[in-house]
């Protein structure tokens, strides 16, 4: 069929994670409701169908923004205008698709494929690789000061990731930019698939009675975000540690482009490690299966995005008629991958 005839959209390998994700986890919703002969609640899809229609529609969008060519001799027009904007909001959406693939297991949907908690399994774990509960051990090491600081490790999490992408984004060249969003989308994937396989609450919650040195800092700031931290949460996010996986495919991403920038973030790097466990939110096994997570998807992404960095998904004629607005698709030649890049 002629490309007179059907609209192309290209699918970046960011966006096809996050929807396999999305997909998946309505499936599972799904089935879950069926075998416990319940009817979907609208509640359970809130996330997930905007999260997919959104995925879609802004390719949509960026077919009829970016993929329209101008004329020659021709003004420039609303859409030239628009058009560099779209870019930049396309190359960093992956961290909206990040946050919505993580919320989209907000409440009880953890345990639709494990419908109890695998914590005593883990702290078995733990027992029987260390010898002892860690974060049970660590309290002989609490201080104000060094609270403070694991608590500012903990919180740097947040800032790490967009500190090195905005770095990568402005100084080398676009490729190694989605490069990391496709690492970042697939350790994601991976991390949150093991929330569902091994659901847990980490050890602030089924240690508790055994702490017997609180955890204060010196710093009031840092303990307010820690309450946000806490707030923003879903409950069951322990196995593997997504701030260790996370953390670490960020950091291979910075020695990839920057050994400078590595060596300056590798001490918040390697405290936001540390933090985990000091901070009792995650037990000793759930750091190590991170540190094993993160440079598997280091690789597989990296493999991947040199195979599928772009999808091309076609929709005929036939289809895009019965849509008013998808009806006459522009006659346009779309750049392939290495063009975009």
């Amino acid at each position: 069929m002629a490309s007179s005839q059907r609209l192309i959209l290209r699918l970046r390998l960011e966006d096809l994670v996050a929807l396999t994700f999305l997909l998946i986890n309505l499936l599972l919703r799904i089935c879950f409701r069926t075998t416990q002969r319940q009817n979907l609640n609208p509640s359970d899809v809130l996330i997930i169908i905007p999260a997919v229609t959104l995925l879609l529609g802004k390719e949509v969008v960026h077919y009829f923004l970016a993929g329209k060519s101008p004329k020659a001799g021709s003004a420039e027009g609303p859409w030239d205008f628009v058009r560099p904007y779209w870019e930049i909001i396309r190359d960093w959406f992956p961290f909206l698709a990040i946050l919505l693939m993580y919320y989209s297991l907000w409440g009880d949907a953890t345990l639709m494929l494990v419908t109890t908690d695998r914590d005593q399994a883990l702290m078995a774990i733990d027992q029987r690789l260390f010898g002892c509960q860690p974060s049970l051990v660590l309290q002989h090491i609490i201080s104000p000061w060094l609270t403070s600081w694991m608590d500012f490790a903990y919180f740097f999490h947040v800032v790490n990731i967009p500190l090195v992408a905005l770095f990568i984004y402005s100084f080398r060249d676009r490729t190694r930019f989605r490069e990391m969003m496709s690492g970042l989308m697939v350790v994601s994937f991976l991390g949150l698939v093991g929330y569902l396989l091994v659901p847990a609450i980490g050890p602030i919650y089924t240690l508790r009675s055994q702490y017997t040195v609180p955890l204060r800092g010196s710093m009031g700031v840092f303990n307010r975000e820690m309450d946000f931290m806490d707030f923003a949460r879903i409950r069951r996010d322990v196995f593997p540690s997504l701030h260790v996986g996370i953390s670490f495919v960020v950091w291979l991403y910075a020695y990839r482009n920057s050994k400078k920038l590595f060596w300056i973030l590798s001490p918040l790097i390697l405290s936001l490690w540390f933090s985990t466990v000091y901070l009792r939110y995650h037990y000793l096994i759930d750091v190590v299966a991170g540190l094993i997570l993160a440079p598997l998807s280091f690789w597989l992404a990296n493999w991947m995005f040199r195979r599928f960095g772009d999808v091309p998904i076609a929709i005929p004629e036939s289809c895009a008629a019965r849509l008013p607005w998808l009806a006459k698709p522009r006659d346009v030649a779309l750049p392939d991958k290495a063009a975009q890049d």
